[in-house]
């Protein structure tokens, strides 16, 4: 019978412990919850947090990840329409934002490119002829 507590204690405390040091990677940021609200991000590396007080909330990837854009018809500033898709690369800069203030970061993302992209292109005239591929040194870029 005292094996079998000497047991359940020593599983008990390796589960603590594991469940104490936390080790986030590189290129991703956590967030730490406490009973459930926001308190503070973990930046890469060795980090210790209190077992039921504290809790890991989202696990952001800070890397710079590729969005791509279905294609869609747009319609030009002279009626004519013209179908378009593209690919997007982004980063999230501040992880607690982008976890707590957004249901659904791509899809919110893909949204306001795709709202972006109808923008520009709606308000440009097709040429006669129009070139194999468009400059893109002249659309505005959003920060």
């Amino acid at each position: 019978m005292g094996s079998m507590v000497a047991l359940v204690v020593v599983v008990l405390v390796v589960i603590t412990i594991t469940r104490l040091v936390r080790i986030v990677p590189q290129g991703w940021e956590w967030t730490v919850e406490t009973f459930g609200k926001y308190t503070t991000t973990l930046s890469p590396g060795l980090h210790f947090l209190i077992p039921i007080y504290h809790a890991v909330g989202r696990k952001m990837n800070m890397m710079e990840q590729v969005l791509d854009v279905p294609s869609q018809d747009v319609i030009t500033k002279d009626n004519a329409v013209v179908r378009v898709d593209g690919v997007v690369f982004y980063q999230v800069l501040d992880a607690s934002k982008a976890a707590y203030e957004v249901a659904n970061l791509e899809r919110a993302a893909l949204a306001l490119i795709m709202t972006n992209i109808r923008t520009v292109l709606g308000s440009i005239s097709m040429p006669p002829r129009p070139p194999t591929r468009w400059p893109t040194s002249s659309a505005p870029r959003w920060r």
